[in-house]
């Protein structure tokens, strides 16, 4: 197989015939009596892969989405309402046809020949029929078939005639109020639109209203054509909006299934949460717009899966949009049972780390703590720095591997001595405080060099304020405690040159506490994961805040020298 061979395969069905690329496009079983064969190769007209993927993959979803159309064409939804929008859209359908069918005659001279061939015989016929020696045969005209000839006289007469005629019934029908005359033609645009028209439902009446005065307009249109009048069809969108909007009412989509899921649960989603779930989402209805819940295969979610590599940035975030949409399926036929199986089971993209996570290094941590700000306590002005937050935020994450969540959440009441050892107690039952798992629940011993350089002396002096929060002048974004801090944070860094992330210190201080002979479901108490191994690992195995404080302390930086700098004093809050 050759590389471009091989590179295509990230889409189902490309495939390289010479130097032309194809599609091909395999027929559902349930399709292929209606179809006639089992797939179709399709000619992308590009011999460029990057171009023939991009073409092949709308190809693809302009056939998923005729095969959804044909599947409710053939099991039409019964109607107990027809909506005004319906009955516009069937109105504008109506005329539409008719206009393409004349459109369609006067395109095509090879149709209307033999209509006009048959008539002219018959008059011949009659004119001939008293001449001495009988009728004579009738000869056809010789037609020009070049291109753009257009129509003979004869033929442009007989569609004249033709027209007429039909727009003339037309005219007596709505006269009469005559709605069953358009109802096989009703019928036939709703079973487009996957409906079963029912002429006793609500609202159907006044559809076939609607229906019979565009019938009759389309039929004067197409007259006022064989007088040289520019009539243009009327272009049909694929699903237009008005029957979009009314069918959201009808099929469930994944957005009747986001609407569900974002309220669901024990607890609400978070802000975040919802966010991605949401881009995601609108992403998804941005390649298939208006699909039914029901309608979506595990073919769509193959070629889905295809647009996500070729349109993101990165193959994480291809991933992460097609494991939200997965999600969400998982959710309707889980939780909601509104379809029978999940479809994209199993589907994924496969994703490599560009961005592995890392322990600091001497060098970096002596540059990052070399800065004034914790040399001479000098705290930044900038809103996000949160001030003390600069300072200390920092230090707790070396000596505790916190999440930067966790402790730009911090109350003062959270700085508690529990079993006579001083520690932070990590929770979520303050407002706005939220723990990542289970886990995370937890108390972690304060580090004895936190002590020296004043922690304690600066929790003390906070409480005395009267303030809530351990770090007053730190905003917070709701749902995301360490966004704002975060940012700081970062270009904080990158200012003095630093690449590393907040995140990589909870990676710095389990190697340490390893090498000083802690064992892992210790050091998963200090730092919030989840303890994995043996019943009896997880459920008896307990630690005691003693042995915590010991695997904590083991956590030493002999490269770095911090100095107690000037600390807050209640009066100056």
């Amino acid at each position: 197989m050759t590389l471009e061979k091989d590179m295509a395969s990230t889409l189902t069905g490309l495939n390289l015939r010479g130097t032309r690329w194809y599609i091909n496009i395999v027929i559902p079983p349930d399709l292929r009596q209606v179809y006639g064969k089992r797939a179709m190769n399709l000619a992308l007209e590009t011999s460029d892969r990057r171009e023939a993927t991009a073409r092949g993959t709308m190809k693809r979803a302009e056939w998923l989405a005729e095969f959804a159309a044909k599947r409710r064409e053939l099991k039409p939804e019964p109607l107990a309402v027809i909506t005004p929008e319906l009955a516009q859209e069937l109105a504008l359908r109506v005329r539409a046809r008719v206009l393409r069918q004349d459109e369609s005659l006067r395109d095509d001279p090879a149709t209307l020949a033999p209509f006009t061939d048959a008539i002219k015989a018959i008059e011949h016929r009659g004119r001939t029929s008293l001449s001495i020696g009988g009728p004579t045969p009738y000869r056809p005209p010789v037609r020009d078939v070049g291109l753009g000839a257009g129509l003979h006289d004869d033929d442009a007469e007989t569609l004249a005639g033709l027209n007429a005629l039909l727009n003339a019934r037309a005219g007596a029908d709505l006269a009469k109020r005559r709605r069953a005359a358009v109802l096989p033609l009703v019928r036939f645009e709703a079973l487009k639109l996957g409906l079963s028209f029912d002429p006793h439902a609500e609202g159907a009446q006044e559809a076939l209203g609607a229906c019979l005065m565009a019938y009759r307009k389309a039929r004067q249109e197409a007259a006022l054509r064989d007088v040289g009048e520019a009539i243009e069809t009327p272009a049909v969108p694929h699903t237009s909006q008005p029957f979009t909007t009314f069918a959201k009412a009808k099929a469930r989509t994944l957005r009747d299934v986001y609407d569900k899921w974002k309220v669901s649960g024990d607890k609400a989603r978070s802000t975040d949460s919802l966010a991605v779930y949401d881009r995601a989402l609108k992403q998804f209805e941005g390649q298939h717009k208006g699909l039914a819940l029901a309608d979506i295969t595990r073919e769509i979610g193959d070629t889905y899966r295809t647009w996500l590599r070729e349109n993101c940035n990165t193959t994480k975030t291809a991933r992460d949009r097609l494991t939200n949409i997965k999600s969400l399926l998982k959710f309707a036929h889980e939780t909601l049972e509104w379809i029978p199986k999940q479809p994209w089971r199993g589907l994924d993209i496969k994703t490599t780390t560009t961005n592995k996570r890392r322990p600091w290094t001497n060098a970096e941590l002596t540059t990052l703590f070399s800065a004034p700000l914790h040399t001479v306590y000098a705290l930044p002005d900038a809103r996000y720095a949160g001030r003390e937050a600069a300072y200390w935020i920092p230090l707790l994450g070396l000596f505790t591997g916190t999440r930067l969540g966790e402790l730009c959440q911090l109350r003062t009441v959270d700085v508690q001595k529990v079993e006579g050892i001083d520690v932070l107690v990590l929770t979520n039952e303050g407002e706005g405080q939220s723990i990542k798992s289970d886990a995370g629940h937890r108390s972690v011993p304060i580090h004895s060099e936190l002590v020296r350089l004043g922690f304690l002396k600066y929790v003390k002096t906070i409480k005395e304020a009267g303030s809530d929060s351990l770090w007053p002048s730190l905003p917070l974004r709701e749902g995301k405690p360490s966004d704002f801090f975060g940012r700081w944070f970062g270009a904080h860094c990158k200012a003095m040159g630093l690449a590393p992330t907040f995140h990589y210190l909870r990676h710095t201080v389990r190697p340490l506490m390893r090498k000083a002979g802690v064992n892992e479901g210790t050091m998963d108490k200090v730092t919030g994961h989840k303890t994995v191994g043996s019943i009896g690992t997880v459920v008896y195995d307990h630690r005691t805040l003693s042995e915590v404080q010991e695997a904590v302390e083991a956590i030493r930086y002999p490269a770095l020298t911090l100095p107690v700098v000037g600390l807050l004093d209640s009066a100056d809050l």
